[in-house]
């Protein structure tokens, strides 16, 4: 991908456009290589630098100015740094290289500056990371399409095995053999309605009991 102008289009639709994207300057990395030292030269070059804030930046009043004069900000302003390296970025290995670059804002009046967007050069290759609200959506997202599968397998699940329903006229209302669906009955069609057998040791709990109770009964009697 290369970097190039325009005037048409809003900014915010260009900054969405370019966070699902990656960039490479092949031709800069041959001829140059890459380091700490020019790494932000490397980022003036592609359109994170243009799209994000690069024409209005700090950096590129410093570019515009040349290197013998001083450019001291005033008012509101911000500013592109190299803020992480890792050890082959340092030695200017490209193929294992990490660099992080910050966009932070200066207000007038405030202390200290406030961290705006991140920016990583992995392997000489240029990705903006994403922001806080951007994550907690493709979290939330996520986790949205995850419980619609979880319904929709146990919605399949319930139609394999739900048996149909039948009337019982002797004892429960339901009864054994051919049935008319849930739906006829005006139950849902997630209601189960199935026949466990009866645990033995049960019955034998509950005979043993109901043999208990006749012999207290008969017992006055004898």
């Amino acid at each position: 991908m290369e970097a190039g102008g325009g005037s048409s289009g809003s900014a915010d639709t260009a900054a969405d456009e370019i966070a699902h994207v990656s960039f490479a300057n092949v031709e800069f990395l041959r001829r140059y290589g890459l380091n700490v030292k020019n790494v932000l030269e490397y980022f003036y070059t592609s359109p994170f630098y243009l799209h994000c804030g690069g024409p209005s930046s700090l950096n590129e009043r410093r570019r515009r100015a040349g290197s013998g004069e001083e450019v001291r900000p005033s008012g509101n302003w911000h500013e592109f740094t190299l803020v992480h390296a890792n050890e082959d970025a340092k030695d200017g290995r490209v193929e294992t290289s990490i660099f992080v670059i910050q966009k932070v804002l200066w207000r007038e009046g405030h202390e200290g500056s406030v961290p705006s967007e991140v920016f990583y050069v992995l392997s000489g290759s240029i990705y903006k990371a994403p922001q806080i609200g951007e994550l907690f959506d493709a979290a939330i997202c996520q986790a949205a399409r995850s419980a619609d599968l979880i319904l929709r397998k146990q919605l399949e699940g319930v139609s394999r095995k739900r048996p149909r329903l039948s009337l019982d006229d002797s004892r429960s209302g339901f009864k054994d053999g051919n049935s008319s669906s849930n739906a006829d009955y005006g139950w849902p069609e997630w209601c189960l309605f199935e026949r466990k057998p009866v645990p033995n040791a049960w019955l034998r709990e509950a005979l043993r009991h109901s043999g208990e109770a006749s012999r207290r009964v008969e017992s006055p009697r004898g």
